[in-house]
């Protein structure tokens, strides 16, 4: 089984993110697809975006397969839920706490994920209000 290379994982993990919290906000699906849709655009235009092919993963057994695969939803999980709180205290103490809050967690996935999320589509405009 070909793993999937880690930039896909957290444009992924931002976009389930970031749907909840749209439905939260009661942001319609169809500005967020036009935004997305222009995101894509850009992206496509800009070599910055391009990434050579991910070179093919090592052999694992199906048992190792399924471990990984485990192992990976559990910290797609946490991590989702802590970006989903971190969310919620930049909203009620506001950005600058939101992210001081995130780097405590000394995570870098996190923090890189937390990142994508707040630079999508502006959104850690809405937090500066606080």
């Amino acid at each position: 089984m070909e793993e999937k290379p880690k930039n896909i994982e957290k444009q992924e993990i931002s976009k389930e993110i970031l749907s909840d919290w749209y439905k939260e906000k009661g942001i319609s699906p169809e500005d967020v697809e036009k935004r997305e849709k222009e995101d894509m655009e850009a992206q496509e235009k800009d070599p910055v975006f391009s990434s050579p092919s991910p070179s093919p993963s090592p052999s694992h057994s199906e048992e190792e397969e399924e471990e990984i695969k485990k192992r990976e939803e559990e910290k797609k999980l946490v991590v989702k839920n802590k970006v989903r709180y971190l969310l919620k205290i930049g909203e009620e103490k506001g950005l600058e706490h939101s992210i001081k809050e995130a780097k405590k967690e000394n995570d870098p996935f996190l923090l890189d994920i937390y990142h994508d999320v707040l630079a999508k589509d502006g959104a850690y405009k809405r937090l500066l209000k606080k």
